[in-house]
């Protein structure tokens, strides 16, 4: 039997038995969790530091929706079934496939996410086409981008096979946004992008508005589902 087998029958066992701790109560203070800025944690204060978490992005998440109501009510109107669909997501592979299923609605080819490899430690949870080489990206950047959040229009076909898979291909043109993006850096953690047939869906000169509160939406989940990586630092 292998280690995820052997994982796979703990969590099993204790869902299916959550007195466990309640009989084994001298487990919570031997048990110790790595944490990447407090060293470690017994289990009562990782599931303590968890739920300050929680508490912390639903206060994010109640801050930039009354903004977004309070200033722009159409927007805010139109993003709601997809944050209220988002925030029901345990995991990375659930919030891509709620994005995506929300941008086909909107006659979109696809959605996606992808993780810049120097930024999230690798999990076999998150299969291979969700991740991206940064120097392999750096020219599509530079080229494209530059020191701005978005780029809409059309990609080379070198450009393309780096974003898409095959069996994703033909794409007309794309919608890029850069995720995790902090002021006064220019260093993103991920990438969202839409893509469509009609290689004048998106194009140069497009209101990005809807995108910079859809990205915000984004990325108030996006550390939730990956929290249980690891983030490089």
């Amino acid at each position: 039997m292998n280690n995820a087998q052997v994982d796979e029958l703990v969590v099993k066992h204790l869902k299916a038995n959550p007195q466990f701790f309640v009989q084994h109560i001298d487990l919570l203070d031997q048990l110790i969790i790595p944490h990447a800025q407090k060293g470690t944690l017994s289990l009562v204060e990782m599931q303590l530091e968890r739920q300050r978490e929680r508490i912390k992005e639903l206060e994010a998440e109640l801050a930039l929706f009354a903004d977004l109501a309070h200033q722009q009510q159409d927007i805010f109107l139109a993003l709601m079934p997809l944050q209220k669909r988002l925030a029901q997501c345990k995991n990375f592979p659930e919030g891509v496939e709620e994005i995506n299923k929300w941008a086909r609605n909107f006659e979109l080819q696809q959605a996606k996410i992808l993780l810049f490899n120097d930024c999230w430690q690798k999990n076999p949870s998150v299969g291979e086409e969700f991740w991206i080489d940064r120097k392999g990206f750096e020219l599509i950047r530079l080229e494209r981008i530059g020191l701005r959040h978005f780029y809409l229009g059309e990609l080379t076909n070198k450009e393309k096979s780096l974003l898409f898979l095959p069996e994703e291909l033909p794409v007309g043109s794309i919608a890029c946004c850069l995720l995790g993006m902090k002021k006064n850096q220019h260093k993103s953690t991920a990438l969202l992008l839409f893509s469509a047939r009609d290689t004048a869906h998106f194009h140069n000169g497009q209101d990005t508005a809807f995108l910079k509160h859809l990205v915000s939406i984004v990325e108030l989940h996006l550390h939730r589902w990956l929290m249980i990586y690891q983030q490089a630092e």
